[in-house]
C-alpha cells in the first residue's frame, strides 16, 4: 500500500515567510509615505504654470492651493489670463502626476476643472493630459469628457440656460506657434439639453430667443480645420440641421465659421414672431440660411 500522508512543511519556515513579507509590505509603504512627504509639491506647480506661460503666454493666478494625495496639487478660484482674452475663472482645478508613468520617462496628468470650488457634485471637465516632458513638447496626448457643466458660464453672451456633456480626444503632433497654427488631429462631441438661446438679431433693432429641448454636435479636427460632423437641434421652437466647418484662429473667438443651417419652423416660433409684429413662419417650411465671419462677430444670411 502506497503512503497517503501529505507532505509536511516546518511550522518555522511558514513563520519566517509571513516575517518576511510582513516587512516587506511595511517597507514599501514607508517608502510611499515617505516619496508624498519629500514630493517637491511647489516646485511642481511653479514648473506646470511656468511651461504654461513659455508655451502658451498664459498667465494663471491662483488664490489658493493645497496637496492632493497621494501625488497632486488643488488649486482654487484660478484666473488664466492673456492680452487678447477676456480673463477665464476657474473656481477649482487639480492636477494629479502619474508617478509610476513620470518614473518611466512619460508625463501624464489627470486634470479636473470644477464649475464650484465647495461641491464635488458639481459640473466638470476631466481630461488626461500625456506628454513626454512637463516642456508641453509635442507629441501631446488629450482625452477627457464634459459632465454636466452649466452652459451660460461658457456661452453668456449668447445662451441664458442649458446643460452640457460631452467627450473630446485630440493629439497635437508639433508645438504650439505664436500663430495658434498646431498640427493635430481629434475629434469632440458635444449634446446640450434645455437650451435657451437669446438676442438672436431680426434686424430693426429687434431680437428673439429660441429654445431647444435637446442639441447635439460634433466635429472632427485636422490641424486647424474642423469638419462639423454633427449639428442638430429640436424643440417646440422648431429643429434645425447644420454642415460646414471651423477654421480656429487665436484667439479663439476670431476663429473662423462657414456653416449652413436648415432651419424647419416650428409652433413657438411662429407664435413668437406674431408677439414682435412679424409675419408668422411657415411651420414645417425649411429655411437655409449661412453662418459666416468670425465667432465674436459672425453674420448671418438667408
Amino acid at each position: 500500500m502506497g503512503d497517503h500522508r501529505g507532505i509536511m512543511i516546518p511550522t518555522t519556515w511558514l513563520n519566517d515567510r509571513k516575517e518576511l513579507l510582513t516587512w516587506i509590505a511595511l517597507g514599501l509603504c514607508v517608502f510611499l509615505i515617505s516619496l508624498v512627504a519629500m514630493f517637491p509639491f511647489g516646485a511642481l506647480q511653479t514648473r506646470v504654470i511656468s511651461e504654461l506661460h513659455r508655451t502658451t503666454g498664459i498667465d494663471a493666478h491662483i488664490t489658493d492651493w493645497s496637496v492632493a494625495l497621494p501625488l497632486g496639487v488643488e488649486w482654487r478660484h484660478v484666473t488664466l489670463s492673456k492680452s487678447d482674452w477676456e480673463p477665464v475663472q476657474v473656481p477649482y482645478l487639480q492636477a494629479k502626476i502619474g508617478i509610476l508613468k513620470a518614473l518611466s520617462g512619460n508625463i501624464v496628468l489627470d486634470v479636473v476643472a470644477r464649475q464650484d470650488a465647495d461641491s464635488p457634485t458639481a459640473g466638470f471637465v476631466k481630461a488626461t493630459l500625456s506628454m513626454p516632458s512637463f516642456s508641453l513638447d509635442a507629441p501631446i496626448s488629450l482625452n477627457g469628457q464634459i459632465q454636466n457643466v452649466d452652459l451660460p458660464q461658457i456661452l453668456d453672451r449668447f445662451v441664458s440656460q442649458g446643460v452640457l456633456n460631452g467627450t473630446f480626444s485630440h493629439r497635437i503632433n508639433s508645438g504650439y506657434r505664436t500663430d495658434g497654427a498646431l498640427e493635430g488631429e481629434g475629434t469632440w462631441s458635444a449634446e446640450a439639453t434645455d437650451v435657451h438661446i437669446d438676442q438672436i438679431p431680426l434686424g430693426g433693432g429687434q431680437t428673439v430667443s429660441l429654445t431647444f429641448a435637446h442639441v447635439t454636435a460634433g466635429v472632427a479636427c485636422q490641424n486647424v480645420v474642423c469638419d462639423v460632423t454633427e449639428l442638430t437641434g429640436e424643440g417646440n421652437d422648431g429643429s434645425f440641421t447644420g454642415e460646414g466647418t471651423i477654421t480656429v484662429r487665436q484667439p479663439l473667438m476670431n476663429s473662423q465659421l462657414a456653416l449652413t443651417l436648415t432651419i424647419v419652423p416650428g409652433p413657438g416660433s411662429s407664435s413668437k414672431a406674431r408677439s414682435l409684429g412679424l409675419p408668422p413662419l411657415p411651420v414645417g417650411s425649411p429655411i437655409k440660411i449661412k453662418i459666416v465671419g468670425p465667432l465674436a462677430q459672425a453674420r448671418i444670411a438667408l
